[in-house]
């Protein structure tokens, strides 16, 4: 089983036993409203159906501090020839570099593990602290889109973001 470390964190398979933490987590409204593939309020079936999918990604993770649940990262693979990127963190671990920690590591094991040499992330407008993430890591802004939101169920304004070798 794949596991990445960095200097705080280890990106791995969740377990059953997050469960309850990933709900925590990403059930909180502030976290959920970021995401557009989340609902709220986030249910015991959308954990199952998350735990699921993240087992059988090969590149998604969950993102662990001192072998506690923070957040989640991944890549999935596109039509156009692109991995879209992506990754979330609990509120209570926004603006301490996790993210950033995190997406550093996962793009640069992407670079010698996968064929996909071309990224791209979305971003919903005003969400500052996420677009300066995907900046850190070599993503630049591409142009603005649209995407749907689970949470609030309408089209949320985004920025989009492309990164490549």
């Amino acid at each position: 089983m794949i596991e990445i470390k960095t200097e705080r964190l280890i990106l791995k398979k969740p377990k059953s036993g997050d469960i309850k933490r990933l709900i925590d987590l990403i059930g909180d409204y502030r976290v959920s409203q970021t995401l557009k593939n989340v609902p709220h309020p986030y249910t015991d079936d959308d954990a199952e159906y998350w735990l699921k999918r993240v087992n059988n990604g090969l590149f998604n993770f969950s993102i662990f501090l001192d072998g506690f649940l923070i957040g989640g990262i991944g890549l999935a693979s596109e039509d156009d020839g692109y991995c879209e990127f992506g990754y979330w963190l609990g509120f209570e671990y926004w603006g301490k570099g996790y993210a950033t920690e995190a997406s550093y590591e996962l793009l640069n094991y992407a670079k010698t593990n996968t064929s996909c040499k071309k990224f791209k992330a979305s971003v919903y407008k005003g969400n500052t602290a996420s677009s300066k993430v995907l900046e850190k890591v070599g993503f630049k802004q591409t142009g603005e889109g649209e995407d749907f939101s689970l949470s609030k169920q309408e089209n949320i304004p985004c920025l989009n973001y492309e990164y490549c070798f």
